[in-house]
This record gives C-alpha cells, structure tokens and sequence, in this order.
C-alpha cells in the first residue's frame, strides 16, 4: 500500500530527529502532528494502522497520532465554482487529478492535498527521557 512507503519514510525522518535531540525513551515521545495531504492516502485509518505497525518497534511506539487532512482544491474554468476534494473524490495515482465540477460538468484540474509534513512532535522533558 502507498500509506507504508510514506508512513516508513515519515517513521524514519522523526526518530532520526529525535536521536539528534538525544531522545532515547519511547515514554518521552507524547504526541506526533502530522499535515497529509487528501490525496497523499486512501484513508486516514490505513494510514494510521501503517503508522501504528512501523512505529510499533521505535522510539514512538507510544505517541498518540494527530493528522490533519489538507484537502485538494479546484476552480472551474467554466463557470468559476470552487471547491475541496475530499479523501476518494479524486484519484490519487493519477499525476494530473481532475474532478467533475458539480455545478456545471465541466472537467476540473485538482490541485493540492498532496505529501505529508511533520508539524510537531511533543517530547516529555528530554533530560528524564534516558
């Protein structure tokens, strides 16, 4: 599934920060905000079940996850109208997405909602994290 590669991509990425920081407890590691974009996934479940088995064996095995979906957007060039897509309204392989707009018909390029982006990770004082 696409949720591994950029679960394990993500994965990799924090505990290298958090060695740097010289975290060495899991215990320390309260909280992981992630930005991710809505057609980055198929499902924040599926993401989060990825996140929970690659993190299972690291330092932020016990981090609650916090996603915010940031949705893709359209403007169609016909009649103007606006709008987001949603998780599924839009095909996330596809390299140039495009979204039937709703009040016209038309054909609308998509644009966004796509990476994922750490925000925060919260850390319990580091000093009584080893």
């Amino acid at each position: 599934m696409h949720e591994y590669s950029l679960v394990e991509n993500l994965v990799d990425t924090l505990v290298a920060g958090l060695a740097k920081e010289n975290v060495t407890s899991p215990d320390a590691v309260k909280e992981v905000k992630i930005r991710l974009g809505a057609l980055a996934v198929h499902s924040v479940e599926s993401f989060e079940q990825a996140f929970r088995m690659r993190a299972s064996d690291t330092l932020l095995k016990n981090a609650k996850l916090v996603v915010e979906v940031v949705p893709a957007v359209y403007k169609c060039g016909g009649c103007g109208h606006e709008g987001t897509v949603g998780l599924g309204d839009a095909d996330p392989h596809d390299a140039m997405p495009v979204k039937g707009c709703p009040k016209c018909g038309a054909v609308c390029m998509v644009e966004g909602g796509r990476g994922i982006e750490p925000m925060d990770v919260t850390v319990e004082d580091a000093s009584s994290s080893g």
